[in-house]
């Protein structure tokens, strides 16, 4: 097995959805408005992990409770993430950025961790509770460092002071949802240790969700409608990468801890800053303090990889 695998799937987890949130940004931002990427990314995310499935996935396990039990909790995983975290997520960013969304979602690892100690019998070790106060420093010294900007910059001025703050109150539900679904995931690979099938149950669940809303909603029916016509191509990359990155997330919980996975996640705000100042250049460019708390949570997920205790 190929060493620190679960960590490396973290990372590139965090990756991937660092540049979904900022395609997503970008596209709200030229088309002015809401786009249709969190009900794509779930179709997606479907034909992605059933399609690697089909290819190169293990055989089902014989079709008795235990099967049935992890189907469940997966069905639960995928309302917790691809419903209610992707909605909230996909709506914050647009309300309130990538940069400001990324630094509330950090609180996942909170949820996470929390709950992965009251389910799953987990236990912070030296190195997570080293790169847990890593990671929260660097995330702490960008908060405090840009208080004043994310007050009074031009962006908000730019922006309803109620939609920035609604846009907050979303990612803070996304960041509870999304530390829930890391915890029944893993639950569910208890009975059901397939992380392309888990992710596949859990993208059928919510489109399952979504079509089921259509007959009583008719925001939800518009927005099955817009799924035939043609995406614009941030929302197709949005929506990609976000699917991308929801399956590489499931892999690594297979292979390591719900804690170590949360934490690593927490560079998702530092990759998003960069991508989106210097390559999609949707926000502005990072300070010097930025970058030094990118070093100290780059410096936090270096020890959880390599310090075993």
């Amino acid at each position: 097995m190929i060493p620190f695998i679960g960590e490396i799937f973290a990372i590139l987890a965090a990756f991937c959805y660092a540049f979904g949130s900022v395609a997503a940004t970008k596209n709200a931002r030229e088309k002015g408005g809401r786009g249709n990427a969190v009900l794509l990314s779930i179709v997606l995310t479907a034909l992605f992990s059933g399609g690697l499935w089909l290819i190169m996935g293990p055989s089902l396990p014989p079709i008795d409770t235990g099967f049935w039990i992890g189907v469940a909790i997966f069905v639960v995983a995928g309302m917790l993430a691809t419903v209610l975290g992707r909605i909230f997520f996909f709506r914050s960013i647009e309300l309130a950025g990538a940069i400001e969304t990324g630094l509330i979602r950090r609180l996942i690892p909170v949820f996470a961790a929390v709950l992965a100690i009251l389910f799953l019998g987990e236990s912070l070790t030296i190195a997570s509770a080293l790169a847990f106060v890593l990671v929260f420093a660097a995330v702490a010294l960008v908060v405090l460092s840009n208080r004043g900007q994310i007050v009074a910059d031009d962006e908000d001025a730019r922006r309803a002071a109620g939609e920035r703050n609604t846009g907050r109150v979303l990612a803070l539900m996304s960041a509870a949802s999304y530390g829930g679904s890391y915890v029944a995931r893993k639950f569910a690979m208890r009975w059901l240790p397939d992380p392309l099938i888990g992710a596949f149950i859990g993208a059928v669940a919510a489109f399952v969700w979504f079509a089921v809303a259509a007959l009583f909603s008719a925001a939800y029916r518009r927005h099955l409608s817009e799924l035939f016509r043609r995406p614009t191509g941030w929302q197709l990359v949005a929506a990609s990468f976000v699917s991308l990155g929801q399956t590489a997330q499931f892999v690594a919980l297979s292979f390591t801890t719900v804690t170590a996975v949360a934490i690593i996640g927490t560079i998702e705000m530092f990759l998003a800053a960069w991508l989106a100042a210097w390559v999609l250049r949707t926000e502005d460019r990072p300070g010097p303090i930025f970058a030094l708390a990118s070093l100290m949570a780059m410096a936090g997920v270096i020890v959880l990889a390599l310090v075993r205790t």
